[in-house]
């Protein structure tokens, strides 16, 4: 039997928007199904006291899906319309020389431009000054901080997908669609209530849908298998109760967007055994975008974060050469005023009360509470508060993977690897607040624990030539599998460095097009828009049970659209430096012990090491400790630090060891008594079973009868647990010792990071060596005298 449809669409983000699109005005047969729900004009979610209401995609289909995944925290969008329900409507193309390398053959400025161009025309995109209520506060303090910082000419306004018509007068867009103008509430990024933005609802799928695309919401796929010819897809459908549904399709176009997408093929091959040729490069060179969230409090004039668009300016920072290059954006941010007290939570001077102790998910826990207690903030001072983003150009060498016995999705990150990216960033991001009269704070997630949060994710199903280097052929097509095509940022082999909705859609268009001409066997078919005629249907319109009034007015054609970074100078030796040093510190430790599992007695931790030694149950690691900021590891009350390394633990880890997963080392945090220190190490690993587990040890160091320096600073009691939380379930406890000679090695490893001044790295060393060994004195000495 023929498929029922000529093609299926996955996701409406802005590849499967445009997918949507393309293949409806082309006289295709189209099923588009996506996850969220639909929201119509002012039904986005406002009850800021219960997230679960209407806010998150785990209570109920919620708007936003937030994943905390082990190596990166992920933000998406699930709702009709993608990630345009909940971005900050910006649009950029990407400078030439990022598609100098890493790209297939036929990709570049030159030959995208013009898809770019047909995606401004969709979008209507234009820059904040288009706008006739003037630019918002926080627009014009960018200018004069970018000009008080020497960086004028890399300052510009980026093109954004907003209507700037008089707010509150409903009226119809290009393709038939009313939308109101934009009024400045700063709600962009939490769903435009006014339908303001251009959200891909009201002009691609818009599009789709009077041209006969079917369109099925709250469908979550979980399933691809091939037919002949075709595919089936099955489905959750989450409107009726869960029911597991099919749908067949000659093609099938996922746009689930880059992690979901990768997800879902992911468990097709390894877990349902569907698509089970998939290339072993399946997951690999995922990028983060560079993404970099930070914010400043109490500037010394009004910010006024939800004022405007979410994002209205931008500045380029260009440094180094080569390899040693880099590049990324820096973006003024906003807020909506009833997210002041959320704001607020972010705070460090209020996050240093935290525990020192707490991984992802618990942290993330206190800072939902503390945002709860602090919702009822004042307006007034929610005006004195900014928000800072930056995304450039990373490695690219994450790798999405399912846990080999758990089956959840997991990122393989590597924070040092991409370290001179962050840290340049958090060198402006300390500028930039500083010419506000105050200081830069962090994301608690960072602060604590170096862990990025992505809101820009891409790659996982790269474009390559031939399979043994990507998943996808040149056109966006599965190797392997004809017929199945990957459409969203999942595709891109490598991270843009800016907003990326232009480059996905951009990229779309290239190859549906490419699709159509040759399903089709029409070498010119083109979007109709890229031609000055009518916009009727080049075919008869299918009917749809969804179908939305057939629209025939009179298009302009398809014009140049603008590049505004395009016009950013960058000098000769690259942009300014900056005056703000970030200096950090990397040395490598290795201590071996003994683990008894499940010792009678738990916190008999020497009876264990004894009773594990007996049995020869082997404990040992060697990781490598990196402080990414020196300056905020002295400043910080929990002195935290990165930890990368192999754990062995017999019995629990490969013999050759685990790789220690996101770990975190914290150097003399406080206790409840004053002459008190413990050294904190939370090391996580997956271990030989498959099942994670978390080495949680502690070094106490403290004033005990005798001369113990020596045995307080070497000797690590350490627990083992069941899963990557600290409330896991004890299953083997003992202790492992820094033992001398090891000492002596790894005062040969400590490296200064930053900075090749000689003196700045000696500084550096006399910085920490004197809050070291002045802590040991006020735990060791000071309280004899007190």
């Amino acid at each position: 039997m023929a498929p029922a449809y000529d093609a299926l669409v996955i996701g409406t983000g802005f590849g499967g928007a445009v997918a949507a699109c393309r293949l409806a005005q082309a006289g295709l047969s189209v099923r588009v199904l996506e996850r969220g729900l639909r929201y119509p004009k002012g039904s986005f979610p406002r009850d800021f006291e219960d997230p679960r209401n209407g806010w998150l995609w785990q209570h109920r289909q919620g708007l936003f899906d937030i994943k905390l995944l082990k190596g990166m925290s992920v933000v998406q969008a699930a709702g009709y319309g993608g990630g345009s329900l909940i971005y900050a409507n910006v649009h950029l193309r990407p400078p030439p020389d990022v598609f100098a390398s890493g790209w297939p053959e036929g990709y570049g400025r030159e030959s995208l431009d013009p898809y770019y161009d047909l995606v401004a025309h969709m979008l209507d995109v234009q820059p904040i000054t288009a706008s006739a209520r003037g630019l918002p506060p926080k627009t014009q303090k960018m200018q004069e901080v970018a000009k008080k910082l020497g960086r004028e000419a890399q300052f510009f306004y980026p093109n954004l997908a907003v209507r700037f018509g008089p707010a509150g007068e409903p009226m119809p867009n290009k393709f038939g669609v009313l939308q109101e103008g934009c009024n400045y509430c700063g709600e962009c990024d939490i769903g435009c209530n006014r339908r303001a933005k251009n959200t891909l609802d009201l002009n691609y799928l818009a599009v789709a849908e009077q041209r006969g695309a079917e369109v099925t919401t709250q469908a979550e796929v979980t399933r691809i298998e091939p037919l002949s010819p075709g595919y089936r897809v099955t489905f959750t459908d989450h409107a009726h109760a869960g029911m597991q549904r099919t749908v067949d399709a000659r093609r099938v176009f996922l746009c689930a967007g880059a992690v979901n997408t990768t997800e879902l093929l992911l468990r097709n091959r390894d877990v349902h055994g569907t698509l089970p040729d998939l290339s072993a490069r399946l997951g690999s060179r995922y990028s983060a975008n560079g993404d970099f969230l930070a914010f400043a409090f109490d500037t010394k004039e009004p910010w006024d974060p939800a004022v405007g668009p979410t994002i209205t300016t931008g500045m380029v920072v260009d440094e180094g050469q080569g390899k040693d290059k880099t590049w990324f954006l820096f973006q003024e941010g906003g807020h909506p005023v009833q997210a002041a007290g959320l704001m607020v939570a972010m705070d460090p001077d209020r996050a240093m009360t935290l525990p020192a102790d707490l991984l992802q998910r618990e942290l993330v826990k206190v800072l939902r509470t503390r945002s709860r207690e602090m919702a009822a903030i004042e307006n007034e001072r929610g005006r004195f508060q900014a928000v800072f983003l930056a995304m450039g150009r990373d490695k690219s060498n994450g790798r999405l993977t399912l846990s080999p016995v758990t089956r959840e999705l997991q990122v393989q990150w590597d924070v040092p690897a991409n370290l001179p990216l962050y840290r340049t960033q958090e060198q402006l991001c300390e500028d930039v607040a500083r010419a506000l009269g105050t200081r830069a704070a962090y994301n608690p997630l960072w602060e604590r624990l170096h862990l990025p949060v992505s809101v820009h994710n891409l790659g996982g199903c790269a474009m390559a030539e031939e399979a043994a280097y990507g998943v996808l052929d040149a056109g966006g097509q599965v190797h392997g599998y004809p017929g199945l095509y990957v459409m969203d940022g999942a595709a891109l082999p490598v991270g843009v460095g800016v907003n990326p909705s232009s480059t996905i859609a951009a990229v779309a268009e290239r190859n549906v097009e490419q699709v159509i001409r040759q399903v089709k066997d029409a070498p010119g078919w083109t979007a109709p828009e890229r031609t000055p005629a009518k916009t009727a249907p080049a075919y008869p319109p299918r009917v749809s049970m969804r179908m939305m009034p057939e629209v025939e007015t009179v298009s302009s054609p398809v014009v140049p659209g603008t590049d505004p970074l395009g016009d950013v100078v960058i000098p000769a030796g690259g942009t300014v430096a900056s005056p703000t040093p970030v200096v950090g510190l990397r040395f490598t430790e290795r201590m071996k012990g003994f683990l008894q599992p499940n010792h009678p007695a738990p916190e008999d931790f020497a009876g264990a090491a004894r009773a594990g030694q007996r049995a020869g149950n082997t404990a040992e690691f060697v990781v490598t400790i990196t402080l990414p900021n020196l300056d905020r590891f002295l400043a910080q009350e929990s002195h935290g630090g990165i930890v990368q390394g192999t754990l062995n633990v017999r019995g629990f880890t490969p013999p050759g060891g685990a790789p220690v997963e996101n770990g975190v080392f914290n150097l003399f945090v406080g206790t409840e008594r004053f002459y008190e220190r413990r050294m904190l190490y939370l090391l996580p690993f997956t271990g030989v079973d498959g099942q994670p587990y978390l080495l949680d040890g502690y070094k106490e160091v403290n004033d005990d009868a005798g001369f113990d320096v020596w045995s307080d600073t070497s000797t690590l009691y350490t627990v083992l647990r069941k899963g990557h939380e600290r409330t896991g379930a004890v299953v083997a406890t003992g202790i492992i010792r820094l033992h001398l000679p090891d000492f002596l090695q790894q005062l040969t490893t400590f490296s200064v990071l930053g900075t090749s001044s000689p003196l700045k790295q000696a500084d550096a060393m006399r910085r920490f060596g004197g809050m070291f060994m002045g802590t040991l004195w006020d735990v060791f000495a000071r309280a004899k005298f007190d």
